[in-house]
């Protein structure tokens, strides 16, 4: 048997997680993936997976082998695209795990990667939470926190930048932080996300302040928490590409404009050690390219001179 298919269908089986689903992908029956998977530890002299009747898991020795197997048929991509065989336009479906305000702000700017990839398809999950990209089957991540993952290449692409920010509403009748300490005696919204704090950051010219906020509405989503604020609620500390365009409009102020809240990592986590798949690679280079051009990654400063302010 074609030990390529094989290789081929143990990745997908590792990815997938279903037997069932990987026969969906591949137009074929589940006993054909079934035998694949045998003739596999038939010719490696082990068994890779372990299945019950509600599960499917990769044994020992077939975690051992999920690098090694990826990585032949990554060589082979790499192989077919130097000669000129993969040079085609990229296609097919990319699934690609975001943070909320980020897919929220994207998804409002598709048509130029549909436009120039017209083959392609996209399949976007928001979550503020952690994806698993290898149990969810997902071709990309771009997540807040690295991959402890060795299996996972992790990239950072930069600092994700936040803004401080109230309505008009609130302000007028609570007043407006001077300094970073006020914020004690304000109703904060405090975004929870896990292994986050209410613990709130600020760079300051004498170092680094961090204010361990209080408030009555937690929760763990980043539009909820915008919504909130334009509700005049409270105050909220969020990602700067979720409120960009209510500072614009004035739905919502930005505070303590001398105090920029700190940034933190952000970072594209793969599958893959050595090569990603043209359409994977298509996707990703459009986030790099939106990231450089947005507000997501940009400082008060840099905001304003992307939206034509002084």
């Amino acid at each position: 048997m074609d030990q390529l298919a094989l290789y081929t269908t143990f990745v997908r089986v590792a990815e997938r997680g279903s037997f069932s689903a990987v026969a969906r992908d591949l137009k074929t029956s589940q006993p054909m993936i079934s035998r694949h998977i045998s003739a596999l530890e038939d010719h490696l002299g082990v068994r890779l997976v372990q299945r019950t009747t509600r599960h499917l898991h990769l044994t020992e020795d077939g975690q051992a082998l999920l690098p090694h197997a990826r990585a032949i048929l990554e060589s082979l991509e790499a192989a077919a695209e130097s000669i000129g065989k993969s040079q085609t336009m990229p296609s097919g479906r990319v699934r690609v795990g975001v943070p909320t305000s980020l897919g929220i702000y994207m998804a409002r700017r598709l048509n130029a990667l549909f436009a120039t990839y017209p083959q392609l398809s996209l399949d976007l999950k928001l979550r503020d939470g952690t994806f698993d990209l290898v149990e969810e089957a997902l071709d990309l991540v771009i997540a807040i926190t690295q991959s402890t993952q060795s299996s996972l290449i992790t990239r950072r692409l930069g600092l994700v930048a936040s803004a401080l920010v109230a309505s008009p509403d609130y302000l007028a009748r609570h007043g407006a932080p001077r300094q970073p300490a006020d914020l004690l005696n304000h109703e904060c919204i405090v975004y929870s996300r896990p292994g986050v704090e209410n613990n709130w950051r600020f760079a300051a010219p004498d170092g680094e302040q961090t204010v361990s906020v209080q408030g009555r509405f937690h929760v763990d989503s980043s539009e909820a928490v915008r919504r909130a604020a334009r509700a005049g609620f409270g105050i909220a500390l969020l990602p700067r590409v979720s409120v960009v365009d209510d500072i614009e409009t004035g739905c919502l102020a930005l505070l303590l404009p001398d105090h920029e809240p700190a940034r933190v990592p952000l970072y594209a986590v793969m599958p893959s050690r050595r090569h990603v798949a043209p359409r994977t690679r298509a996707v990703l280079d459009f986030l790099i390219n939106e990231l450089e051009t947005t507000p997501f990654t940009k400082p008060s400063g840099e905001i304003d001179s992307l939206n034509g302010k002084p």
